[in-house]
């Protein structure tokens, strides 16, 4: 955190003098005296810094190689959007078992996130989530709440959870762990996605099929 707001320190105000410039090459001198030094030196740079700002926010983040220089300038979160289809560890009661599950994650913006994880039985939400920077590992944390299972209520009843996934190999790995409420724990790989987002255990599994 502290590098980036370091970071900020220079990166503002090059990007006012870059937008004044911009600015001022626009003709305004139809406009009052006044008026024309308040959009001239405030309103008008800070507009084109707005649009600047916005533009990396809603559209570049997501752009691969203008997406790393959004990173670095505004802090926004690499784009990992999309069905992954992997393998979930799980131990319970004693037993270890493994299954194919699809981890489907939108984002709306270079900043907002949220997952589901799909699996045979149920589908749980996430309630907090967000990407974070570890020893130079992008490391995904996020609570979650499950439902409870529709065919076996009393062995699967709904429960929360913590997942922490690690984004590897160049945004086409992620691999974690998870914990429940219930005192259980497993681990998470995903090795394959597909950009398009489903939030059904079904139609996730065809995205991998053609």
């Amino acid at each position: 955190m502290k590098k980036y707001l370091d970071r900020q320190i220079i990166v503002i105000p090059v990007l006012y003098v870059v937008a004044k410039i911009l600015w001022d090459s626009i003709h305004i001198g139809v406009l009052p005296d006044v008026l024309k030094g308040v959009m001239t030196d405030l309103l008008g740079p800070l507009f084109i810094m707005a649009i600047v700002v916005w533009t990396f926010i809603y559209i570049f983040w997501k752009v691969p190689v203008l997406g790393k220089l959004s990173q670095f300038l505004f802090g926004t979160k690499p784009n990992i959007q999309g069905t992954w289809q992997g393998q979930l560890k799980y131990e319970w009661e004693g037993k270890n078992g493994e299954k194919t599950v699809y981890l489907v994650v939108k984002q709306i913006n270079g900043y907002a996130l949220d997952i589901w994880l799909l699996t045979d039985e149920r589908t749980s939400s996430s309630i907090f989530a967000d990407i974070f920077l570890y020893k130079s590992t992008q490391r995904i944390i996020y609570t979650y709440s499950n439902e409870e299972s529709p065919d076996n209520q009393e062995r699967n009843p709904s429960h929360e959870g913590l997942c922490q996934i690690d984004i590897a190999d160049e945004l086409k790995l992620l691999k974690g762990i998870y914990y429940t409420n219930r005192r259980t724990f497993g681990k998470l790989y995903f090795d394959k996605r597909n950009k398009k987002t489903v939030l059904d255990f079904e139609k996730a599994r065809k995205l991998f099929r053609m």
